[in-house]
């Protein structure tokens, strides 16, 4: 908890020198290292996908001179169970998507098929210094100062009767997130502020994969961890009942928003640490005084 605060604490306390002069990190998801390739997607065999639980991938990007590695952790929740993970995760006609992260979850097939599933797949990201004699080694982590990163594909499903498997996806504020941009349809991803959360709900309808309404780009700012936490309801009774969820994560921006950034308050808690630490600091002056 105390690195946490101290994480965010930083993040928003430099977060306007930040802006100012870094340069946004697009992580780089096609250099998977270190991987045991057990399973095909089966809508594009030319794409290997992994059963594994953590995926390391080397040379994700750039900042301040070195190099990044990153170490992804996939840790499933609730009523669900993870199919895989697609390191490099490629579209079939070799255009964008590519150099992504895509996975696939789904409803544990054996719940009763009157039971309503929720839960979801966790990811948490952890950036390592990769320069040089580092690369591989995953051992000493690095700070971005700041980074982009896209989660598309979070939309949901209805199915011939009306009935609904909901997506949506929850962040940490305390990670550093700065903001976020989410598209302009009226069907696109709805923000809901949960206090140290924020929560995008899928519009419920399926939507392509480079369509704005479906996809958020969310802006870090002095991190070397983040946890992006994808949600799902499936309703009891839903005629495609384990239909799997399908969603991806990107780094190079490839999708277009044009709406203006919604710049993210710190969390409560840590704005109060931040205003203590300040009085602590004047009360401290004074007595020198």
């Amino acid at each position: 908890m105390k690195h946490i605060l101290c994480k965010s604490l930083l993040a928003s306390t430099i977060l306007v020198t930040t802006s100012a002069y870094a340069v946004p990190v697009d992580l780089d998801f096609s250099n998977p290292y270190n991987v045991n390739f057990d399973k095909t997607i089966y809508w594009d065999t030319g794409h290997l996908a992994t059963s594994d639980a953590v995926v390391h991938y080397t040379n994700v990007g750039m900042s301040g001179g070195s190099t990044i590695d990153a170490k992804v952790t996939a840790t499933v929740f609730g009523d669900y169970v993870s199919d895989w993970q697609a390191p490099n995760y490629s579209n079939t006609s070799g255009a964008e998507p590519n150099g992504d992260h895509g996975f696939l979850y789904r409803r544990d097939s054996s719940l009763p098929g009157n039971q309503e599933a929720n839960g979801g797949l966790e990811f948490v990201f952890e950036l390592f210094d990769g320069t040089a004699g580092l690369s591989n080694t995953f051992t000493t982590p690095i700070m971005a100062n700041e980074l982009n990163i896209i989660a598309y594909d979070v939309d949901g499903e209805l199915d011939n009767i009306g009935n609904q498997q909901s997506e949506e996806l929850r962040v940490f504020k305390s990670d550093g997130l700065m903001s976020y941009i989410t598209g302009t349809n009226a069907a696109s991803l709805t923000a809901t502020d949960m206090g140290a959360t924020i929560l995008f709900e899928g519009p419920g309808t399926n939507f392509a994969e480079t369509d704005t309404s479906g996809a958020v780009l969310l802006t870090y700012a002095n991190t070397d961890s983040f946890t992006l936490q994808f949600e799902s309801t499936t309703y009891a009774n839903i005629s495609s009942l384990d239909n799997p969820i399908f969603s991806a994560i990107d780094g190079d921006l490839f999708i277009q928003f044009t709406g203006p950034p919604v710049q993210v308050p710190a969390p409560i808690s840590v704005t109060l640490l931040g205003l203590g630490l300040v009085g602590l600091g004047l009360s401290r002056k004074r007595k020198i005084a």
